[in-house]
């Protein structure tokens, strides 16, 4: 009875903004008005005859009934997303949308300089690129492939380490050319760190044994932020040398050793690895993240 009375976006609606908690972050993972949700969730306990949700100064709160209805729209979600994973996998087209999501540098420096020419040879494939450091669930179909700096847990998804990235310490030409280079140790100089939490915990404490009363400039959570403020001039920091190598407004600083390399993983679910535009675009990436930048596409 209720698999029949619900539909897939009343499943939809319910869940994400069970997991999402304000009408607001549930629009935006729907990419809908939040006033679109609101008015989606009033038809749905009007039809139920329940109220599902306690608006509190917190968000969105399950009642009682909204808990007893979770379970359920779970099994229908799984469901549902099984039959999409299923029609997708045996899709031998190249064509369509598929919905890639890695952190902003990975995005910005490492994939976004090669996607002319995978247009230029998939061109009814469509690609969506979702730049988050955040963890997303591939079985909810959240994205169709995802990137990521750190191995994935999920189940049912079929995992490939693609390559490594190597960290070293740069500055811009015109900061050396007013500081100067570093000799032994970072003493005096201005620093680019990354802010101050786990995922960043082992690049900063490679530089902060090595700063000997260097002062810090600037901390950021944006990988592509450092890079910007250290080709601007603020200071000295670590960046990706498969980049930072053929960037020309940059120097290699000669202090030596290197943080532990970065590996990039590759994460696919299981029912859609046969899918041809999922096979192309995977190909893609095994193809540009194996091979060096070379020095148009890194600019």
């Amino acid at each position: 009875m209720l698999q029949a009375m619900f539909n897939w976006d009343d499943v939809r609606y319910f869940l994400t903004l069970q997991r999402h908690a304000t009408l607001a972050a549930a629009g935006t993972a729907l990419s809908l008005d939040p006033t679109t949700v609101g008015r989606r969730l009033v038809k749905l306990e009007e039809e139920l005859g329940a109220r599902l949700f306690d608006r509190t100064p917190n968000g969105y709160v399950l009642t009682d009934a909204g808990h007893r209805l979770l379970p359920r729209a779970e099994r229908i979600e799984r469901e549902a997303l099984g039959v999409e994973r299923d029609v997708a996998g045996e899709d031998q087209k190249l064509e369509g949308v598929v919905r890639l999501t890695a952190t902003e540098m990975l995005t910005t420096r490492f994939i976004a300089p090669h996607l002319r020419r995978f247009r230029e040879r998939y061109p009814e494939i469509q690609l969506e690129l979702n730049c988050t450091n955040l963890e997303v669930n591939l079985a909810r179909r959240e994205a169709d492939i995802a990137l990521r700096l750190a191995r994935p847990t999920q189940e049912d998804l079929i995992i490939k380490r693609l390559s490594f990235i190597h960290l070293g310490l740069y500055a811009s030409r015109a900061y050396v050319d007013r500081f100067g280079l570093p000799k032994d140790s970072l003493a005096g100089h201005q620093i680019v760190l990354f802010t101050d939490v786990r995922p960043f915990r082992r690049e900063n404490d490679w530089v902060e044994a090595r700063m000997d009363g260097a002062r810090v400039a600037l901390r950021s959570d944006s990988v592509s932020a450092a890079y910007s403020a250290i080709v601007a001039g603020t200071g000295i920091g670590l960046l990706p040398c498969l980049v930072a190598d053929y960037d020309h407004h940059l120097v290699r600083v000669g202090l030596e050793g290197a943080p532990e390399p970065r590996q990039i993983w590759q994460a696919v679910h299981k029912d859609l690895r046969d899918s041809a535009r999922i096979r192309a675009v995977l190909d893609f990436l095994g193809t540009i993240l194996a091979a060096p930048l070379d020095s148009a596409s890194a600019a």
